[in-house]
């Protein structure tokens, strides 16, 4: 028995040590995953800038699970208008770069990418890793991202989008059926599809974000108490059971022990009565015998008389 309990606690400590190994594993490789699209569509958009400014779609293979759009900016040009454009050719989502944004660290020229992901609650396309939305929560429209590059240096330099004025905005459209405003939140996720930060929504079906990243908007999920199986219910008739009969037991053992108490007292109560009146009458003197009190007389002898 003991070696059993042993080799159990042995096998739960080598499980709970291989999930926490495995997780930040599975966490790397969807960052693996989101990465290499992104930089696939990264390339592609400065490739179709070379010769053009104005916002062009980024195509890539029907399977690869993504939308994307790309446009090159002056940062003079940012600051004075900002940007509007939408993610690919599906109208979908909406960005709103107003104006007073600056490219941090500073840059002359900006390559700003808007994308869209065709994935959501768990489904996905071509191998990339869906987003995972709050806990009682679902994705309400695709994730999309936001992402910016110092178009002269080349495509490596990332670059975030500072707001000195209002922020970036983020409308997403097309929602899933029964959103609710009010109880919906903005999710902004990490580049291995884990939340990072949830805020409310700013307007309507709008999201104010900071930077650069990516971002969804969520609806909660009511909590329904899963169905009661079978076994469920025999557990539950057993553990009834066998309560019903403890109580029983117990209740029967306390009544035997309540009529034996009552019949103890009352001839104890009967015997007391039966000795105060055996002391109402003669008096006679009192004698121990083996722990009992008994009634004695003097021993009086009878003096003989002369006939």
């Amino acid at each position: 028995m003991a070696r059993a309990s042993l080799l159990l606690s042995s096998l739960l400590v080598h499980v709970a040590v291989l999930a926490a190994f495995l997780r930040p594993c599975v966490a790397q490789s969807h960052a693996a995953n989101i990465s290499a699209v992104e930089a696939a569509v990264r390339d592609r958009a400065f490739e179709l800038l070379r010769n053009t400014s104005q916002l062009v779609d980024v195509n890539l293979s029907a399977g690869a699970g993504i939308e994307a759009s790309a446009l090159r900016v002056r940062s003079n040009a940012l600051w004075a208008a900002g940007v509007n454009a939408t993610a690919g050719s599906s109208p979908g989502v909406g960005f709103a770069i107003p104006p007073r944004v600056l490219p941090a660290p500073f840059a002359r020229r900006v390559t700003i990418v808007f994308e869209r992901f065709d994935v959501g609650n768990g489904s996905s396309k071509a191998g990339v890793t869906p987003f995972a939305a709050p806990h009682g929560y679902a994705l309400a429209a695709p994730v999309v991202g936001l992402l910016a590059y110092d178009a002269s240096t080349g495509s490596d330099a990332r670059v975030s989008l500072r707001a000195l004025g209002a922020p970036v905005r983020v409308e997403f459209k097309n929602l899933s059926s029964g959103f609710n405003a009010t109880t919906a939140r903005c999710v902004t996720f990490a580049a291995s599809g884990e939340v990072v930060a949830t805020h409310a929504v700013a307007s309507g079906t709008a999201c104010a974000v900071t930077g650069t990243g990516h971002f969804g908007i969520a609806v909660r999920v009511p909590e329904t108490p899963p169905p009661a199986s079978g076994s469920i219910i025999r557990a539950r008739w057993w553990a009834w059971t066998v309560g019903v009969g403890a109580g029983g037991v117990l209740g029967a053992s306390f009544l035997a022990l309540s009529v034996a108490g009552a019949v103890s007292w009352s001839r104890k109560r009967r015997r007391e009565e039966m000795e105060q009146r055996a002391m109402a009458g003669e008096e006679l003197g009192r004698m121990t015998v083996r722990g009992s009190r008994m009634p004695s007389a003097k021993v009086v002898r009878t003096r003989p008389e002369m006939e």
